[in-house]
């Protein structure tokens, strides 16, 4: 047995995650980064902290050859790498959206976002012509271009999962979701949403062995709430999405 596989088993056994394995995860987290204040996303949805976003256990959800495309913002693209590489990728280069007009920023003005692609194991892409670039029309707060669909599949294997989403994608493809503004088809230890689908299986009392409920500490910063009520609200991935005018 490969060392790699060694570590994925072992720490599917210390998350309890007892779900399906995914050769492509697309993500796009709840920044906290800059996101406060009057104009952050924080008016739009709940943040997430960077300690509980890299706590996510997306290499027990990984299959051991795999691709992820993680969302991030101008202001995020550092955490971006960091995070990858904690959930076990080697990112290889960003994707950027290029946005039809100028929105906000501190010093230069935001009209970009950028789609991290990273890999972990034997991962070759499918089609090695695609541009660093997409441009794409802007639609409601926080949601991410639809085209990202078509690259992704065209880049990447199936099965496909979909992290903080807030629809399910517009394909024929084989896609599961996971996120608090759908129904979710698998069930992460420790991070609890409102509605799971039949795919998700029944509710596990004690997933990990350690004790307690499946319900964790609260997902977002600043919500003491019931863990059950949370998670973010934002496109095309079920969690927040920074957006273009709040970054």
């Amino acid at each position: 047995m490969s060392t790699s596989t060694q570590r994925n088993q072992l720490g599917r056994k210390q998350s309890g995650y007892q779900g399906p394995r995914f050769r492509t995860i697309l993500a796009d987290p709840p920044w906290q980064a800059q996101q406060q204040g009057r104009l952050g996303a924080a008016r739009h949805y709940r943040l997430m902290s960077l300690e509980r976003i890299t706590a996510l256990p997306v290499a027990d959800l990984a299959a051991e050859n795999a691709h992820l495309w993680l969302w991030v913002t101008n202001a995020t693209l550092r955490d971006g790498y960091d995070v990858a590489e904690a959930w076990g990728f080697t990112p290889r280069s960003p994707l950027t959206w290029i946005k039809p007009r100028l929105l906000l920023g501190n010093y230069l003005r935001n009209a970009t976002e950028h789609l991290l692609f990273a890999t972990r194991g034997r991962a070759p892409v499918a089609y090695k012509a695609q541009p660093t670039w997409m441009f794409a029309p802007l639609q409601e707060h926080s949601h991410k271009p639809e085209e990202q669909f078509a690259i992704i599949e065209r880049v990447s294997p199936g099965p496909y999962l979909e992290l903080f989403a807030r629809r399910r994608p517009p394909s024929r493809r084989a896609w599961r979701v996971w996120g608090d503004e759908v129904d979710s088809d698998i069930r992460i230890p420790g991070y609890p949403v409102p509605h799971y689908s039949r795919r998700a299986g029944p509710e596990t009392a004690d997933p990990a062995g350690t004790g307690a409920p499946d319900v964790g500490p609260e997902l977002y910063e600043g919500d003491s709430s019931r863990a059950v009520d949370v998670m973010h609200g934002r496109s095309g991935t079920a969690g927040h999405r920074p957006t273009e005018d709040s970054i």
